[in-house]
């Protein structure tokens, strides 16, 4: 059985599938196709023109890896601005780093997001916007937020795809849909 959303003016179903015993999520894996990464990149776009997120003032837009990388590359493109993206692992080729930690219902234990210390000049002081696929427990949203707030960058939005369970009560986001935990 699917969940079924519309991105861009197309359905899609998203997968049901338990977390946890009596938790059940719908996936959302827009790694999986193109079509489907085009048009939620398309569809969040136009939900943050509609939004009071200021785009001609973003100066970079940021994610985490591995989905937002998409969205942060499309919308960057939209907005013709710089990109950043966050790291899931401390990689060798980036010495140094500034990590914020996260636990989400998708992972088993808790981890950080890894900022190359290399790409602070591009944000310190400057408009960021955040983007990413879904925003649910809200913890690599203030992994993301710690970050930006210890280098000095000034968050200007913050806008996902989907926002699940309680998220989509949260008034310091945008999002395109809101998905249930089910």
């Amino acid at each position: 059985m699917d969940y079924k959303v519309k991105l861009n003016g197309k359905e899609y179903g998203l997968p049901i599938v338990e977390i946890k015993e009596g938790l059940s999520i719908a996936v959302f894996d827009m790694l999986s196709s193109a079509e489907l990464s085009k048009d939620a990149a398309l569809a969040l776009f136009e939900r943050i023109k509609e939004s009071e997120i200021d785009l001609s003032k973003v100066d970079v837009v940021i994610s985490a890896e591995t989905k937002g990388v998409i969205l942060a590359y499309q919308i960057a493109e939209y907005l013709n601005c710089e990109m950043v993206i966050l790291r899931k692992e401390h990689k060798v080729y980036h010495p140094l780093v500034t990590k914020g930690a996260v636990n989400t219902y998708t992972t088993k234990n808790e981890h950080f997001l890894y900022l190359d210390n290399n790409q602070i000049p591009k944000m310190k002081g400057k408009n960021v916007l955040i983007v990413d696929d879904v925003v649910s427990t809200g913890s690599s949203l203030a992994a993301i937020e710690t970050i930006l707030n210890s280098i000095g960058a000034n968050i200007c939005g913050k806008a996902f795809v989907f926002a699940e369970g309680d998220a989509a009560e949260r008034e310091d986001i945008v999002y395109v849909n809101a998905l249930p935990l089910l």
